[in-house]
């Protein structure tokens, strides 16, 4: 991840990545689906990681109980030091 000088934020996705952008203006949520390919127009099918941005990208603007469910969810998961004093073993690394 890099700032481009402009307070553009340039993420580099793997080929098979996709990344779903949460952000928020004026009391407002937007959501985006970005991939790190285009999809052929002919392509029919779609790849699982591209579906399933897309659904989570439509649940979480069409159902405002939803978005509450994912925080409730979120703030409900041990921190990841409580994970790894608990293990003994450190997290799979996330980007």
């Amino acid at each position: 991840m890099a700032d481009n000088g402009d307070g553009v934020t340039v993420i580099e996705l793997e080929g098979n990545e996709v990344a779903l952008i949460v952000g928020e203006e004026d009391g407002a949520m937007s959501v985006r689906v970005a991939a790190a390919r285009e999809l052929p127009d002919a392509n029919t099918d779609i790849p699982a990681a591209h579906e399933i941005a897309i659904a989570l990208a439509m649940r979480l603007l069409r159902d405002p109980d939803f978005h509450d469910e994912v925080l409730d969810w979120y703030y409900s998961q041990p921190e990841e030091d409580e994970d790894e004093e608990e293990s003994g073993e450190e997290p799979p690394s996330r980007r």
